[in-house]
């Protein structure tokens, strides 16, 4: 009755008239798509903004939110091995705290899912306005925005194993794409002397824009989270999770 999904098992929760659980279909396949989706479309929006207030010193400041993010990691992977449920940071904040600062968590949590779907979509529309110029022009781009949230929506309702299996091909295409503009950027573009020289200490960038650069550069790994969320539906959540973090 633990794991669910068989007809027998849902027919006794019926009788018995016990909560239905969610499937546990993902592996670590899935869960590190999911989480990986999340982060990457974040990477696509806040790289330019970020680059406009680092400049120079984007790289050590991309660097050190990393290494932030890292621990970050490492620590969702131990509380979500250790309560593998579908609340995350809320079913955390519930078993070190109480209902009340659960249900804060829960909340600001899915403010910024709403937050990070919209802005993931808005961007996706202005990325494909490169090849269709019109697609750049509002109210084109908000309404692209909008199919763009609709579609992954109702593919999400199909179901999450099959959601995760479009996950995987979609992470596999964008890191093949991230790996090509990062090795054509070094053979093109970098000039690691050039780049040294222009940085240039409370002057470009000051230390205002330095600043604003290492905050909106934590928006590159917001998603990080995703696999807590979808501990309910892992299989082994004891080696999948930590493997997909």
């Amino acid at each position: 009755l633990t794991h669910g999904g068989r007809p027998g098992d849902i027919f006794m929760r019926r009788r018995l008239k016990l909560p239905r659980r969610l499937h546990r279909v993902l592996g670590t396949g899935g869960l590190f798509s999911a989480a990986y989706g999340n982060v990457g479309s974040s990477i696509y929006y806040a790289l330019g903004v970020v680059s406009m207030s680092a400049l120079g010193l984007t790289p050590p400041v991309l660097m050190l939110s990393g290494i932030l993010f890292l621990f970050t990691a490492l620590t969702y992977a131990e509380g979500a091995t250790a309560i593998p449920e579908s609340g995350g940071s809320g079913a955390f904040a519930r078993r070190a705290f109480n209902d009340w600062i659960s249900f804060i968590t829960s909340w600001v949590l899915m403010i910024d899912y709403i937050v990070t779907i919209a802005i993931s979509a808005f961007t996706a529309a202005n990325y494909m306005g490169f090849f269709f110029p019109i697609l750049k022009t509002w109210p084109t781009n908000s309404v692209v925005g909008v199919v763009i949230v609709t579609v992954l929506a109702l593919v999400n309702l199909v179901g999450v194993k099959e959601s995760s299996r479009l996950n995987i091909f979609l992470v596999i295409v964008d890191i093949v794409t991230q790996v090509l503009v990062a090795i054509l950027g070094l053979l093109i573009i970098i000039s690691i002397p050039t780049l040294i020289s222009n940085v240039r200490w409370g002057v470009a960038p000051t230390f205002d824009q330095l600043l604003f650069g290492i905050s909106i550069s934590m928006v590159a790994y917001t998603g990080i989270e995703t696999v807590a969320n979808l501990g309910s539906e892992a299989r082994d959540p004891v080696k999948s999770i930590p493997r997909a973090v």
